[in-house]
């Protein structure tokens, strides 16, 4: 058995560029606790094993090292396809060359991409653990050369985890496909146990294994006893009202609650939307989109949302039924308050809840007749593969992956990703279950642990730090519902509404995020906001030591936010926040920064396509559109040509009615895929700068 080691490196002389990159790219000024020592070992080249809290900052352990990578790019397996997304979109609007290859992206794309990264043209490749399981993914990969193999979610390669997914078992063969790079693992839910596997499925040499601590002290940890699901919605309903037009999740066991929690939230006022796994994926992505552009403030879900949600600020999780272990239950409630500002949640409990996840447990765990009912399916076709659902009985998925396990560690069954085939066409008497029964008992030790935090009156946060083995703990923390009964909390004496300012940076990010088509918090957090209008920079200097504001995004966005805390800090903040186009003014009257003048001094070399631009100048495609689109509003250049196709570009005017438009959403619903957000950046700017100057052509 490995033995565990948290081990102190020495720190090399890379760090001090990691710390350059973390202030220039992503405008932070230290390390969060755990990432120095983390990016340390990777820059080291060692492989690594990083348990971090939700909201510590795992994504920075491998991505600084990729920026600083001049002779590959960081690989990254994420089973969360709307993460990727949104990891992608935040890496663009730093100008970091990223893209993603999952089921979601067109083959065309797909092809596109890998061909990118083959020409090193790529500093970070997203991709879900499903591709390698792909011939032609696979073949690509060997003409790209990686030098770092990311595994985020990487406690779901565990069966003794919350999450297991069989498609992360295949991972510990990976790293052989892929030239043997060194492996950096990264979890935020890992127990002693889950750790121990992660380390033996992966494989990992040495490993330098960094557990940061799993207190998140902005959070504030409540259970409230209710003896109904009426008193349970009733007090969620009042809960979610309070909490005005911040955003927040309600969190309920099966489908059917979430149908029946949403409704009645609705008839009781308060604005939400349903989310679960039975729902068209289009709908789907319509309410998470709306969710982390803000114009939705509540999702009702099951745990099928959230793991790919990077929205930073959440400021209230509920969870309606008591989940299945405190692993599940930490990290759905690790979804608020990521940006490290105060956040509640709550969690409505009543006894009953316990035969909800009893019965839960007993499907995903068969009895052994079961597993010789699959066996002998299996064993039928000869040992040709059997796709898994061609196996399941109705909402039977979670039992027949248990089934399907305890044939593979038999030495019965072979599977690889969806195909499973039996290996010995004889070995039923060989069926070995008592791996299936020491899960089953480990996860009925789980609901115990759970069920006991539920009814505990003692300090909340001390539980949950015990329980993941964090030793170094006070017995009450002084900030959850048992340790602050009749007094007041730090969260509670934070005001609920943001002051003037705040509100007034938030809507400018708002016509930003609008402009570019990406979710808020992909401009600028909210803590970074709050931060601007603390310190109410007045120039750029200042703007640049923001938490939060690097120098792409101060070139990118900075200026509209410049102009209110200019203001504010000289006065009285303004009654609205500045014209959306209001930086173009400071590029007419000459204040253009270099790298504006970068991409026009191309633009005026001849070179009119993005993608040329964008290599050119090693930046993502969405930075170059905004430059462009920066330099159409400025009337640097004056038209479309080359830049938009024409008949694109009709297409939108016939659409906006060739007048200035705000938002690109619903034109880019009407228009689907005949245009691309980039195209209705730049039209966009071209029409609103006509319009403002008639006499461009």
């Amino acid at each position: 058995m490995t033995r565990e080691r948290t081990t102190t490196v020495a720190e090399p002389p890379q760090l001090a560029s990691a710390r350059r990159v973390l202030r220039d790219v992503f405008g932070y000024s230290e390390f969060r606790p755990g990432q120095a020592e983390v990016i340390t070992a990777v820059l080291q080249g060692r492989d690594t094993l990083a348990v971090m809290p939700t909201g510590g900052g795992k994504s920075v352990c491998y991505q600084v090292p990729a920026l600083l990578e001049n002779e590959g790019i960081t690989l990254v397996v994420s089973p969360l396809l709307a993460l990727m997304k949104d990891q992608v979109d935040a890496l663009h609007a730093m100008g970091v060359a990223a893209a993603a290859i999952n089921s979601s992206i067109s083959i065309e794309d797909q092809r596109r991409t890998l061909a990118e990264a083959a020409e090193g043209r790529l500093q970070l490749l997203y991709v879900a653990p499903e591709r390698f399981g792909n011939g032609s993914f696979v073949a690509a990969l060997r003409g790209i050369r990686v030098a770092l193999l990311a595994i985020d979610e990487a406690h779901c390669i565990s069966q003794w985890g919350h999450d297991f997914r069989p498609s992360y078992r295949e991972l510990g063969g990976v790293r052989q496909l892929v030239g043997n790079p060194p492996v950096v693992a990264l979890t935020a839910t890992a127990d002693p146990r889950v750790r121990e596997d992660i380390l033996l499925r992966l494989q990992l040499r040495d490993p330098v294994v960094h557990v940061a601590g799993f207190d998140r002290p902005n959070l504030r940890f409540e259970v409230q006893r209710v003896s109904s699901l009426k008193e349970k919605s009733q007090a969620i309903a009042g809960e979610l009202r309070a909490l005005k037009q911040e955003s927040a999740i309600v969190y309920c066991g099966t489908r059917k609650r979430v149908e029946e929690v949403t409704d009645f939230l609705q008839r009781s006022g308060v604005k939400c939307a349903r989310y679960h796994a039975g729902m068209e994926d289009n709908d789907r992505k319509r309410i998470q989109d709306a969710f982390a552009r803000d114009t939705l403030r509540v999702i009702v879900a099951t745990n099928a949302f959230g793991m790919g949600i990077d929205k930073p600020d959440v400021r209230m999780v509920i969870h309606h039924d008591m989940p299945d272990s405190l692993e599940s239950y930490y990290q759905e409630a690790g979804r608020a308050g990521r940006d490290g500002e105060p956040a509640r949640c709550i969690l409505y409990y009543s006894p009953r809840d316990r035969s909800l996840r009893e019965f839960f447990i007993e499907i995903a765990h068969p009895e052994a007749a079961r597993v010789v009912e699959v066996y002998r399916a299996l064993a039928a076709a000869g040992g040709e593969r059997v796709h898994v659902r061609e196996l399941m009985r109705e909402d039977d998925e979670p039992g027949i992956n248990a089934a399907v396990q305890a044939l593979v560690e038999s030495g019965l069954a072979a599977r690889r990703g969806w195909q499973v085939s039996a290996i010995r066409l004889d070995g039923e008497a060989d069926i070995d279950t008592a791996g299936l029964d020491a899960h089953r008992e480990h996860s009925f030790a789980k609901l115990d642990a759970m069920e006991d935090y539920a009814r505990s009156r003692t300090c909340l946060r001390a539980r949950i730090l015990a329980y993941f083995g964090d030793t170094e703990h006070e017995p009450a923390c002084g900030n959850c519902a048992p340790c602050t009964a009749g007094t007041l909390t730090p969260a509670e004496t934070h005001a609920a509404a943001e002051d003037d300012l705040f509100q007034l940076l938030r809507a400018v990010r708002r016509d930003l995020a609008n402009r570019d088509g990406v979710p808020p918090f992909v401009v600028f957090s909210d803590a970074t906001l709050r931060d601007m209008a603390r310190n109410r920079p007045r120039n750029q200097t200042e703007m640049l030591r923001v938490s939060g504001v690097g120098q792409v995004k101060m070139e990118k966005y900075g200026e509209p936010f410049l102009a209110v805390t200019k203001a504010a800090a000289g006065g009285p903040a303004p009654a609205a926040g500045p014209s959306l186009y209001a930086r173009a003014e400071a590029r007419k009257s000459g204040v253009m920064g270099a790298t504006l003048r970068e991409t026009l001094s191309l633009y005026k070399d001849g070179i009119r396509d993005i993608n040329e631009m964008a290599r050119a100048r090693a930046m993502a495609r969405s930075t170059i559109a905004g430059h462009l689109a920066d330099l159409l509003l400025a009337g640097a250049i004056e038209h479309l040509d080359g830049l938009v196709p024409v008949e694109k570009v009709a297409l939108i005017r016939e659409v906006t009615g060739d007048r200035p438009f705000k938002e690109l959403g619903p034109v880019k619903e009407r228009l689907g895929d005949q245009v691309t957000y980039e195209d209705l950046h730049l039209v966009r700017a071209y029409v609103a700068a006509r319009f403002n100057n008639p006499t461009t052509s």
